[in-house]
C-alpha cells in the first residue's frame, strides 16, 4: 500500500514537473509564431537546446528528488512549522531556501536572455518554474521524514519574488545576494566522513553584497573602485559539533560577516557568452578580506572571509 501510495505522490510530481515542460512548449510555439509574424530568422539551434536543457533538467531533478529522499521514506503527510529563525539551525536553512530558488531563478533568466527569447517569456518562466520546483519538493517531503514547511516554501518563494523585483526594478540590481563554501572544522578533523554539501551548514554564508560604486552619487563615484562591492554575511558556527557530539554541550552560534566582495558585472565584456557565463558565477562570493562576528565575541579581522 505504502508503495502504491509513493507511486501516486511520484506521479503528482511528475504532472507539476510536466506542466513546467508545458510551459517550455508553450514557449517554444510562442517563439516560433513570434519569429514567422515578425519575417526574421527562423527558431535558432540555441533556443532549441535550452528548451531541450531545461525539459531534460526538469525530469532528471524529480527522479533524483524521489530516489534521494522520498524512495522507501513514505508516511502520512505531515506539515511541520520548525521555528523559522530560531530553529535547529538557527534559521541559516531559511536562507539557504531563500538563495537557491534567487539564484535559479535569476540563471535561468539570464540563460533565457542569452537564447533570446521574449522578455515577457524570460520574466514569467524564470519565476514558475522554479516555484513548482520548489513545491514539488515540499509536498513530496511532506509524504515522508522530512515534512511539509511553510517557511521553507515561502523562503523559496521569497527568493523567487526578489529575482523577479531585481529584473523588473534594476535599482535593485545593486543589491545581490551570493553564496560562499569552505568545509567546516568537524568534517575537516573527521575525514569528510559522512559529509554532504547541503549538511556543512558551518562551511555556508550567505551573503548581500552592495555595490556602492553605483549608488554613490556621481561626485562621489571616485571614492569607491567599480570592481569592489560591500557585502554582508550571515552563517552559523558549531552546528555540526551540536549535532554529532550534543553530549559534550556543544552551543550552535550566529556569525556575522562585512567585507568586500568582487563585483564581476563590472568587467566590460563584449563577447555574449563569456558575459553569461561571468554573470552567473557573479552569484557566488570568492573569498576576500572582512571582520567577522561569533556569537558573544568581538569582530575580528580577517584576511579571507572563509566560515
Amino acid at each position: 500500500m505504502k508503495r502504491q501510495i509513493i507511486l501516486l505522490l511520484f506521479l503528482v510530481l511528475f504532472k507539476l514537473s510536466n506542466a513546467q515542460i508545458d510551459s517550455l512548449v508553450a514557449l517554444s510555439v510562442q517563439t516560433e509564431t513570434d519569429t514567422l509574424h515578425a519575417k526574421s530568422k527562423p527558431f535558432t539551434t540555441k533556443q532549441k537546446l535550452i528548451i531541450g536543457g531545461l525539459a531534460a533538467q526538469q525530469l532528471a531533478s524529480l527522479y533524483l528528488e524521489y530516489k534521494w529522499w522520498w524512495e522507501d521514506n513514505y508516511h502520512p503527510f505531515v506539515i511541520n512549522n520548525d521555528g523559522g529563525f530560531n530553529n535547529y539551525s538557527s534559521g541559516l536553512d531559511k536562507v539557504g531556501h531563500f538563495y537557491v530558488s534567487y539564484m535559479y531563478s535569476n540563471l535561468l533568466y539570464e540563460l533565457l536572455k542569452y537564447g533570446e527569447f521574449k522578455e515577457k517569456n524570460c520574466l514569467l518562466l524564470s519565476a514558475v518554474i522554479p516555484f513548482v520546483w520548489a513545491f514539488s519538493i515540499e509536498v513530496g517531503d511532506g509524504f515522508s521524514s522530512y515534512e511539509f514547511s511553510p517557511a521553507d516554501l515561502l523562503a523559496n518563494t521569497l527568493g523567487i519574488g526578489y529575482a523577479f523585483a531585481q529584473n523588473k526594478v534594476p535599482y535593485l540590481q545593486n543589491f545581490k545576494f551570493k553564496f560562499s563554501y569552505f568545509p567546516g572544522k568537524y568534517f575537516r578533523e573527521n575525514n569528510y566522513q559522512n559529509w554532504s554539501l547541503t549538511s556543512d551548514y558551518d562551511g555556508h554564508i550567505y551573503w548581500l553584497a552592495t555595490d556602492v560604486h553605483h549608488i554613490l552619487p556621481k561626485k562621489a563615484k571616485g571614492f569607491w573602485p567599480k570592481y569592489l562591492n560591500l557585502s554582508f554575511g550571515y552563517g552559523v558556527n558549531n552546528f555540526s559539533e551540536s549535532f554529532y557530539y550534543a553530549s559534550k554541550g556543544y552551543k550552535i552560534q550566529r556569525e556575522f560577516f562585512i567585507g568586500l566582495d568582487y563585483n564581476l558585472n563590472a568587467i566590460p565584456i563584449k563577447n555574449k557568452t563569456s558575459k553569461a557565463i561571468v554573470r552567473m558565477v557573479d552569484y557566488y562570493h570568492f573569498p576576500a578580506p572582512g571582520i567577522k562576528k561569533t556569537g558573544e565575541s568581538n569582530w575580528q579581522f580577517k584576511p579571507l572571509l572563509l566560515n
